[in-house]
């Protein structure tokens, strides 16, 4: 999951599925020993069907995964309303209340209880319900990310994707303003 979340070129692989997927391990690890001390490269194959984000959709796409793993759902919302070039939602302002109201029941202890996956899915019921238009490439990186999810949930319960996304987004903002901060530094 986290390999997918850190796409270093910009392909997102859209047909994701375990025929996909190769894992090689190291040539020496033929003994028991040496494999689970290896480590081994994951590779996805098959990348006739791929998505690449424009600039833009990467920023608002990153602003809502971000607002998402924050649980701040106004932020979300207005993110979500900005993953179209051409928005038709009627009605922005109900659309985000919405969402605010079911962030703030996910803070909750008793919303904690919610797995991710299923906040979500429930997310993406109120952009439907709301007719907030989503652009295909922005759409097949969410959906990719739930596929995954459910796969990661499967083969490791115990993992937190919205943790990872956290430490993911957090890392990224941090070396973007360690960037900010060198050439600041280093300019003329």
């Amino acid at each position: 999951m986290e390999y997918f979340l850190f796409q270093v070129d910009n392909f997102i692989h859209a047909d994701m599925h375990p025929g996909n997927i190769l894992v090689r391990l190291s040539q020496n690890s033929t003994s028991r020993k040496r494999l689970f001390k290896s480590k081994p490269h994951v590779i996805f194959l098959d990348v006739g069907m791929t998505a690449e984000l424009s600039q833009g959709d990467r920023i608002n796409l990153i602003s809502f995964f971000k607002a998402v793993a924050t649980r701040d759902g106004r932020t979300a919302a207005e993110s979500a309303l900005r993953l179209s070039k051409r928005q038709n939602c009627p009605n922005p302002k109900a659309f985000i209340e919405e969402v605010e109201e079911a962030f703030t029941f996910w803070g909750t202890p008793e919303g904690d209880l919610v797995h991710p996956a299923d906040c979500m899915q429930q997310l993406l019921e109120k952009v439907r319900r709301h007719r907030v238009n989503i652009d295909g490439n922005v759409c097949t990186v969410m959906v990719t990310t739930l596929v995954l999810e459910g796969w990661q949930r499967k083969l490791d319960p115990g993992y937190n994707v919205m943790q990872t996304l956290q430490t993911l987004l957090l890392r990224a903002d941090w070396a973007k303003s360690l960037s900010y901060t060198i050439d600041g530094l280093m300019g003329p």
